[in-house]
Parts: C-alpha cells; sequence; structure tokens
C-alpha cells in the first residue's frame, strides 16, 4: 500500500530510515572532503574521465 493509501507506519519508517542514511551520508562526505580525501567511487570516475 502507499503511504496515501492506508499503511502509514510502514511508510514512514521507510521514509525516515531513507532521511537518516541520507544524512549519514552526507556528514560522511563533509568530513571526508575537510580532511581533503575524495570517496573512492569518485576517485574512479576521475580517473575515467581523465584517460
Amino acid at each position: 500500500m502507499s503511504g496515501v493509501n492506508g499503511d502509514k507506519a510502514r511508510f514512514n519508517r521507510r521514509r525516515r530510515h531513507k532521511i537518516s542514511r541520507r544524512q549519514s551520508r552526507e556528514k560522511m562526505l563533509k568530513v571526508l572532503a575537510e580532511k581533503h580525501l575524495v570517496a573512492p567511487a569518485a576517485q574512479v570516475n576521475l580517473k575515467e574521465n581523465v584517460a
């Protein structure tokens, strides 16, 4: 069911989980940026663009 049509508990639990995941990912990337490091996935993409 959708959040609109009844299953509020499950919908909101998944929504809160997604928000929490996003916030922790942003926090991790901010810490890496402060240390002047680049996330491993971003490094791979940079190497592919140069070649």
